[in-house]
């Protein structure tokens, strides 16, 4: 389906609950009677010209409203990195002081978020019940190993296989966050 097609049925369809919704809106003898029918003139134009072919300025809009011009261009220099770690005042990364502790585990977490050791342990219990590795079909449970050798002849595992599975080896883990120290009041 095409974006113009999206955007002209969308385009319609909004045409017609605001057509639906526009004689309840004009409430009092305050109405100005020129305005009130030249809005539901221009939108029934703009229904029928998205019923004839015509294109709606609705797509027009999606194309040019700049929010998709507001993406970042370039790669950031070497001078803005520095600037933002050891420039004066509002250039500089600020500190994060909205630390709490997790009332579960007693890590710290930033404040109005789950706590990412949290959120990492039911990962850990989901995956573990979720990716149950597949059973061999009945009638390959009982093979021995050199009877599916014969059988597959071409099943052989690679280096490359094996050093996936060995995934632990070369992927970086999340970092931890520390347990919250426990200070005695006296």
């Amino acid at each position: 389906m095409s974006f113009v097609a999206v955007t002209g049925s969308f385009g319609r369809i909004l045409l017609e609950t605001a057509t639906s919704m526009l004689p309840r809106w004009s409430v009092g003898s305050n109405s100005i009677p020129a305005a009130g029918t030249a809005l539901p003139q221009k939108l029934m134009e703009l229904l029928e010209r998205s019923q004839n072919g015509g294109q709606l300025p609705e797509a027009d809009y999606f194309s040019n409203n700049g929010i998709l011009l507001a993406v970042p261009k370039k790669k950031v220099s070497h001078q803005k990195k520095r600037q933002k770690l050891y420039a004066p005042g509002k250039k500089q990364l600020k500190m994060i002081n909205h630390l709490n502790k997790c009332p579960s585990c007693g890590h710290y977490k930033r404040a109005h978020t789950l706590c990412m050791h949290c959120v990492g342990e039911i990962r850990h219990i989901w995956k573990a019940h979720t990716n149950e590795k597949p059973a061999d079909p009945v009638q390959e449970q009982e093979l021995s190993e050199l009877d599916k050798r014969i059988l597959y002849p071409g099943r052989r595992e690679t280096d490359y296989m094996k050093k996936l599975k060995e995934k632990d080896s070369y992927l970086d883990k999340r970092m931890k966050s520390l347990p919250v120290e426990k200070t005695d009041k006296k």
